[in-house]
């Protein structure tokens, strides 16, 4: 519970449930391309690595991170790979980069929705969505 006052606002006894997962603690995502710094802090620290960069770059990008995970002791094997997915493509070019990303070691898409709205993204979901679960 978390009790606050301030100049503006005051809190008290506010409370937020479910609680994220607190042992050891909620998983660490940093979302990074810099090679110089946040890279090797991916490595060191991070549960998941959003990346944002082609399925080429990623794996120039991956062997930083996974270096840096290896020097501080850790399993690259162990940081979940995660890149975005543009829905307002064709069909067949999401696909295509899925695949490509899947390729790349990504485990987890963030799909982002379609400029076309909601009628697009209920296609995706039914029509490409299990195509890709079950690659």
């Amino acid at each position: 519970d978390a009790t606050f006052t301030g100049r503006h606002a005051r809190l008290a006894g506010a409370t937020y449930r479910p609680r994220p997962v607190q042992r050891p603690h909620p998983p660490l995502w940093i979302g990074a391309s810099g090679e110089q710094r946040m890279l090797p802090l991916v490595g060191r620290v991070a549960d998941a690595w959003h990346c944002f960069a082609a399925p080429d770059d990623m794996a120039r990008k991956w062997a930083i991170v996974a270096a840096a995970a290896e020097a501080a002791g850790r399993d690259p094997a162990s940081i979940l790979r995660a890149t975005n997915l543009s829905l307002s493509e064709p069909w067949d070019e999401v696909r295509r980069s899925a695949e490509a990303h899947r390729r790349a070691g990504v485990g987890y898409l963030v799909c982002s929705w379609p400029t076309e709205g909601q009628a697009r993204m209920e296609e995706f979901v039914d029509q490409i969505l299990p195509e890709l679960v079950a690659a």
